[in-house]
C-alpha cells in the first residue's frame, strides 16, 4: 500500500509528523506504537510559534482551532502574527502530549500501545508498508539497528544540573534584573523557567552551568532515577548555588515548593546530529525524525523536532517522487536543517559564556550597585532544602 506509514514513538514529534501526514493525505493509513501509555515527563518547554507552523499544512477546520486553542491560547491567524513577532510559550510536556494526542484521535489515527524492539519485527507486523518513521528519542534503537553504531555524531557544548520541582498555587519568574543580581551570589550561572500553574501547583525548572569537575563529582542522577535536595552526595557548591537560587525564589516570588517534589539530574548539552535522516532498509523506507534525528540544546530540540516533522510530512506526501527520490529529498534537507539548527544553538552557548564572564567580573569589580544587600542576603539564606 503506497499510502501506509509507521510511526515508532508517540512523543510530541512523532504525533505531530503523523498529523502533517493525515493533513496533507486524508486517506493516509497510520499507525503509530508508543511504548508508554501515560506520558512520562511534566517539565516545561519553550514552544516557538512559529515551529507548529513553518512547513506545515493549515487546515483552518474546528480541531485545528482547538488545537492552536489549547496550545498557544489564540486562533492559526493570530498565532501566526505573533510567530512574526518571535511570540514563544512556555508548556508542560504532558499538556502538549495532550493536545497533540486529542487531534491524532480526532484524525482518527490509531495509537498502539507497544514497545517496537527491531526494523524486522515492525515489517513482519506490516509487510506491505514501504514507509517507517523512528521517533523514537534520542538513544533511537531502530537507528542503531538501521544505520550502524557510528550513526551519530557528538559536539559537547555544556555540563548542566536541572532541578525540577512544584511550587504550591501560583509563582512568577524573578524579574531580569532579580536573576542577574542571584547569579552574582553563586559560583555557576543559573537560569529559571516557570510554567502555568495547574490544579494548584506550578512546575519551576533551574538549570545551573556547573564546570566539568563538579559534573564528575556528581553521582549519577536522570529524570528517571534523579536526586533529592536533601542528598549529602552533593558537592557543597553546588548545594549552595541551589539554596541560594531558590531561597531567593521564596523570598522574593513568594513560592512555597512542595516537599519532595524536587528531581535533580545532570546532563551534558550538545549538538548531535544523525550522519543520514533517511536510509533503505530491506526494501523499505526508514526516516528518522525528532531527537532521533538529531538534538539542539537551549530548548531547540522539541523545536527543531517539529520542523523537520512538517518537512518529511511534505515530502512524503508528494505523488510525483519514487520512494528512492523521498529518501534524497529528505536527506538533501539536512545539511540545511543542521547548519541553521547548530549555527543558532552555538550563537546561543556564545552568548551565555560571554554573560557568564561579565557576572563573573561584574561581582568582583569594588564599584559594583547592583546586587542584593546584606539584609537581603540573610532573608535568603533561611530557605532551607
Amino acid at each position: 500500500m503506497g499510502n501506509e506509514y509507521v510511526i515508532t514513538g508517540g512523543g510530541p514529534v512523532g504525533l505531530w509528523t503523523a498529523i502533517q501526514i493525515k493533513k496533507r493525505m486524508p486517506d493516509a493509513d497510520i499507525t503509530i506504537y508508543e511504548r508508554y501509555q501515560d506520558y512520562k515527563r511534566a517539565h516545561v518547554l519553550k514552544l516557538e510559534n512559529i515551529s507548529m507552523l513553518l512547513y506545515a499544512k493549515p487546515r483552518r477546520d474546528a480541531v485545528e482551532k482547538a488545537f492552536f486553542n489549547e496550545v498557544f491560547g489564540s486562533n492559526l491567524r493570530k498565532t501566526f502574527w505573533q510567530a512574526v513577532g518571535g511570540k514563544s510559550v512556555f508548556i508542560r510536556t504532558n499538556a502538549l502530549e495532550h493536545a497533540l494526542k486529542t487531534y491524532v484521535e480526532a484524525l482518527d489515527i490509531p495509537i498502539n500501545y507497544a514497545r517496537i524492539n527491531s526494523p524486522k519485527e515492525l515489517i513482519s507486523k506490516h509487510p506491505n508498508c514501504q514507509h517507517f518513521i523512528a521517533a523514537d528519542g534520542a538513544h533511537s534503537a531502530l537507528r542503531q539497528a538501521i544505520m550502524g553504531d557510528d550513526a551519530v555524531k557528538n559536539f559537547p557544548l555544556q555540563y548542566v544540573v536541572e532541578i525540577k520541582y512544584e511550587a504550591q498555587v501560583q509563582t512568577r519568574p524573578l524579574s531580569t534584573t532579580d536573576q542577574y543580581k542571584t547569579n552574582k551570589l553563586m559560583s555557576s550561572m543559573a537560569f529559571e523557567y516557570v510554567g502555568k500553574e495547574k490544579n494548584g501547583q506550578t512546575p519551576v525548572s533551574l538549570r545551573l552551568f556547573i564546570d566539568e569537575a563538579t559534573y564528575n563529582a556528581l553521582p549519577e542522577a536522570s529524570f528517571k532515577a534523579p536526586l533529592r535536595l536533601d542528598d549529602t552526595r552533593l558537592p557543597e557548591n553546588l548545594r549552595n548555588d541551589i539554596a541560594t537560587y531558590m531561597g531567593v525564589r521564596a523570598a522574593e516570588a513568594g513560592e512555597i515548593l512542595l516537599p519532595q517534589s524536587e528531581k535533580i539530574s545532570k546532563l551534558t548539552l550538545s549538538l548531535y546530529r544523525a550522519k543520514k535522516f533517511a536510509a533503505s532498509h530491506e526494501n523499505c523506507n526508514w526516516y528518522l525524525v525528532g531527537d532521533a534525528a538529531m538534538g539542539v540544546p537551549y530548548f531547540r530540540s522539541l523545536n527543531a523536532g517539529l520542523l523537520i516533522g512538517s518537512q518529511l510530512g511534505y515530502i512524503l506526501t508528494q505523488d510525483n517522487l519514487s520512494n528512492n527520490a523521498k529518501i534524497n529529498a529528505y536527506n538533501a534537507c539536512r545539511p540545511l536543517d543542521v547548519a541553521w539548527e547548530f549555527t543558532a544553538a552555538s550563537m546561543k552557548n556564545a552568548a551565555l559564556c560571554g554573560y557568564d564572564q561579565f557576572r563573573k567580573i561584574s561581582s568582583a569589580v569594588p564599584w559594583e550597585f547592583v546586587k542584593w544587600d546584606k539584609k537581603d542576603q540573610k532573608t535568603f539564606k533561611k530557605f532551607q532544602p
